[in-house]
Formats: C-alpha cells, sequence, structure tokens
C-alpha cells in the first residue's frame, strides 16, 4: 500500500529511537489556520518514487551507457570478442567478505534501557490510528489539509472508505508562522514538540519533525548520554520518570538555531499536491 497506510506523516522505519526534545515554548507568531497555498489532498512522493523504481527496475537494467531490456542478454565486446556479462561478472569476481564482525549492540542494549526509557515522539503516534482502524486496512489514501486540520482518507480493497483526524488545532496543537514556514507545535506534559511544514514550487510540501538519534546507544551515564546529544541541540537536560529513568530532554528555543538544527533532522517526510 505504500508509506500513506502507515499514517500522516510519520512513517519512519529507524531501528534507532528517536530522542524526544521538549521546548519550552512554541516557535514563532501562533496562525489561525492554513492558507490555500498548503490546504489540498497529498499523496507521500516516495509511493510516487518507489512505484516508478520498480516499474523500471522490473523491466530494464542499466549497463554503464545502456540500458537493457531484462529479457534480452547483455553482450560486451573484449579485443573484439563478444562476452557475456555474467561472464565479464565472473572475471571481475564478487566483493569477498571483509570478514568484519558486526558490533554486538546486546550488552548496549541493556545499558541503555537501564538508564533511559524514551517516550515515543507525539508525530510519530498520530500514525498509529491508521493501524488500528481494524482488520481491514486502506489499499490507497491521501493525506488531505484543511484549513484548521489534517486528516487521512483512505479506500479498502472492497471500495469502502475510511477517514481519520490526525491533526486538529487547538489549545493543545498549535499553528505557528517564523521565517516563512508554518509550524504545527503538540503540547505535551514536558514541554512543546515542534515540527515544521514547509511548501515549495506550488506542488511539494515536506513535514519536517526534530527527529533525531545522533546519541550514543551505549552510554555508561546518564551524563554520558547527555553528552552525547550536544551536536542535537545545546544544553539539553534530563527528563526523569518515576523510575528515575531518562523519558526525554528539555531544551530552550532559540529560534534561529532550532531552524539551523532542523536542517540536520534524520527524517522528513515528502508529499506531492494533487487536484
Amino acid at each position: 500500500m505504500g508509506r500513506v497506510g502507515v499514517g500522516l506523516l510519520l512513517f519512519f522505519a529507524s531501528c534507532k529511537q528517536p530522542v524526544p526534545v521538549y521546548f519550552d515554548k512554541p516557535i514563532g507568531t501562533q496562525v489561525q489556520g492554513f492558507d490555500a497555498a498548503i490546504t489540498g489532498n497529498y499523496i507521500p512522493l516516495n509511493d510516487i518514487i518507489d512505484k516508478g523504481k520498480d516499474e523500471f527496475s522490473d523491466k530494464y537494467e542499466v549497463r554503464y551507457d545502456k540500458i537493457i531490456l531484462k529479457d534480452s542478454v547483455y553482450k560486451a565486446e573484449v579485443n573484439g570478442q563478444e562476452m557475456n556479462y555474467e561472464e565479464v561478472k565472473d572475471i571481475i569476481g564478487v566483493k569477498k567478505d571483509s570478514g568484519k564482525v558486526d558490533f554486538d549492540y546486546t550488552k548496549c542494549d541493556s545499558i541503555f534501557n537501564s538508564l533511559c526509557k524514551f517516550n515515543e515522539l507525539t508525530v510519530v503516534t498520530l500514525g498509529n490510528d491508521i493501524d488500528k482502524m481494524g482488520p481491514v486496512k486502506p489499499v490507497s489514501g491521501i493525506v488531505k489539509i484543511t484549513y484548521d486540520r489534517i486528516f487521512f482518507i483512505g479506500i479498502d480493497s472492497a471500495g469502502r472508505n475510511m477517514r481519520d483526524t490526525l491533526v486538529q488545532l487547538g489549545a493543545n496543537i498549535l499553528l505557528t508562522k517564523y521565517s516563512g514556514k508554518y509550524f504545527i507545535n503538540f503540547k505535551t506534559p514536558f514541554g512543546w514538540e515542534i515540527m515544521q511544514i514547509d511548501i515549495w514550487e506550488d506542488n511539494f510540501l515536506s513535514a519536517r519533525p526534530f527527529y533525531f538519534t545522533d546519541y550514543s546507544s551505549c552510554p555508561v551515564s546518564v551524563a554520558d548520554l547527555t553528552a552525547s546529544t550536544k551536536n542535537i541541540y545545546p544544553n539539553l537536560k534530563p527528563i526523569f520518570n518515576s523510575e528515575k529513568k531518562v523519558v526525554g530532554f528539555s531544551a530552550v528555543l532559540d529560534p534561529k538555531l532550532f531552524l539551523e538544527k532542523l536542517k540536520k533532522s534524520d527524517e522528513a517526510v515528502l508529499l506531492l499536491k494533487i487536484k
């Protein structure tokens, strides 16, 4: 079905959980709703790209400066003699196993879990509602943005429609503008999670949360873990739960610094506007 079926904006598949960063306030100036430049129907750009890549790969292969039909046999000339491409591969050989042993993270996981119990990002949980729609899952769908909300519309294999509101602006979900860009600010018990919404070339929309996994996954202490987050955002302070485990980090919002750091976010979703 594609990434639409996984959720609204965050169809992320990182094997490492992003560190939750909670800011002390929303960014920019609050606005009441999305303007006409953003409202509309969207499909994930990756769905289109993946479909195009799959269709091309099913039919063709690229051989340096040639496109070859997969049901044909590509031959190269070597010293005036024809040579099958498979023979060329045999001559070249395949990449040998370096013998490098992957790092064993089992011990690290145990240490990390003894120190941390990260909260799931609010923006990630938005997509979970679609997975709870029941045994019948959508086979196709769109993300629709209106003045004051974002919702998912899907259709199943029997032609039945389904709909789920993903974001509705209100006291706990604020829409703001800063430096010409929209931001959705999610209020949590720990502070504000912030995600950027940006439109470009009139047809493309990007949704970019503050999503970072660049932290030590094998810390020896909370201080070590905190030190490893300095490149994510400066002066992060750990937030503890009742078990004295780190559930996230608090931060003081500096809008310009926030935008600069956000450019390096691990994840973003690109959407294509359709009629």
